[in-house]
């Protein structure tokens, strides 16, 4: 049962807090400018892209031209490609003058008359953008040369014919609108909610430690008749508050950005096909099993707080921890069937446990070992505070 004292004490910090305009800022506004602005200048970026990639001149180097005559003449034909004919390969596919090789083997022929192995060979530079977009434009062409190359072989067995059968293999995605946003949740959001939850912490955090020091106001809260485990719960609890408003509101602001302004913006929906749907249980679920975690980092960020000897070096304090937590999420990144060990890791077994229930692959080993953790984590967290706030050597040192 929270005393009346430590609700007196959550109501306080939580006043200070929505008078803090940065706080405000972080948590109730940047989420819904933020995501928008990406979505704008990704979009941007990537027409910028495109467009450059339509008008970069390529150079195409070609070795063994006499085997395929062709190929001069089918280089020559696709937009923003200068064929040139080499007589080996360059050592440095720049010191040739060239953005890449196309290999065609001496006696391609014969050897297909043979029965033999071919192969040609596409040299590029993947690091390179103008090599890049050079192999990408070549696709038609090596197409071309598979079409000859077939027709060549069937020549030798006795096969009379002007031109290749026409065969071809298609692959086509079939996932729709809500799966694609089912995918780019589970990818997304657990990495997000660590981002916001810690976002919506640091200044609470800070400023109820740090800031009441700074304000000289710590030395009269710690007269008062409430015990230090009151403070630190009260506090702690307001820092809770912060951090979980600051998760719903930036899956409010990607939803939102996704959902409505992808729809509203001319031309922007069909560059941006998914729907980010998130099933009301999944939602529910996902909340519950961040709670631990928010209180893990509330506790946290208090510890450094009491530490902290000025709002700068708290905030600096505070920083590291926002960055290790955004290390520790992108760790869920990756293999679709993660080890039990890494539910043992805290703010990373949360990540990992709400993408298994973003995508119905939930296992109950992993689930308690992440949940049990994160609590057992918290709780130490906590108990580390209170002793903290219990020292005021530690709380007033200079």
């Amino acid at each position: 049962m929270v005393s009346t004292k430590t609700l007196a004490v959550y109501r306080k910090e939580l006043i200070d807090t929505l008078r803090d305009s940065r706080s405000i800022f972080a948590i109730f506004v940047f989420p819904f400018l933020l995501y928008p602005a990406m979505l704008f200048f990704t979009s941007w970026i990537q027409s910028k892209n495109d467009q450059e990639s339509k008008e970069l001149q390529v150079r195409v180097g070609v070795v063994g031209q006499g085997e395929l005559p062709f190929v001069m003449d089918s280089l020559a034909a696709v937009p923003g490609v200068t064929p040139v004919a080499l007589n080996d390969v360059p050592s440095n596919i720049e010191g040739g003058g060239v953005n890449a090789v196309l290999v065609i083997p001496h006696g391609i022929r014969d050897m297909l008359a043979r029965g033999d192995s071919v192969k040609v060979n596409l040299l590029y530079k993947d690091s390179d953008h103008a090599s890049s977009a050079a192999a990408d434009r070549l696709d038609p062409v090596l197409t071309a040369i598979r079409q000859a190359l077939t027709v060549s072989w069937a020549e030798t067995h006795g096969a009379h014919t002007n031109g290749p059968p026409a065969l071809a293999v298609e692959t086509k995605d079939i996932s729709s609108k809500e799966e694609m946003g089912r995918f780019f949740a589970a990818l997304l959001i657990p990495l997000l909610l660590v981002l916001m939850v810690a976002v919506g912490a640091m200044h609470t955090a800070v400023d109820a430690t740090t800031g009441e020091k700074e304000r000289s106001t710590l030395e009269t809260i710690l007269a008062t008749s409430a015990t230090r485990a009151e403070l630190v719960l009260g506090k702690c609890m307001a820092v809770l508050t912060a951090a979980l408003t600051g998760a719903v509101t930036g899956i409010t602001g990607l939803w939102l950005t996704f959902n409505v302004v992808v729809r509203a913006v001319p031309g922007m929906e069909g560059r941006h096909t998914m729907q980010l749907a998130i099933d009301p249980r999944a939602a529910f679920l996902i909340f519950l099993t961040l709670i631990p975690t928010a209180i893990f980092l509330s506790a946290v960020l208090i510890v450094i707080g009491c530490f902290a000897r000025s709002m700068r070096e708290g905030m600096t304090y505070a920083s590291y921890i926002y960055f290790a937590s955004i290390f520790l999420a992108v760790g869920s990144f990756g293999q679709q069937a993660p080890p039990l060990q890494r539910f043992y890791i805290p703010i990373l077994n949360t990540a990992l446990l709400q993408r298994e229930i973003l995508t119905n692959t939930v296992q109950p080993a992993h689930a308690l070992a992440a949940i049990g953790v994160t609590i057992a984590a918290a709780l130490f967290m906590l108990v580390i505070a209170v002793r903290l706030f219990s020292n005021e050597g530690v709380l007033f040192r200079t």
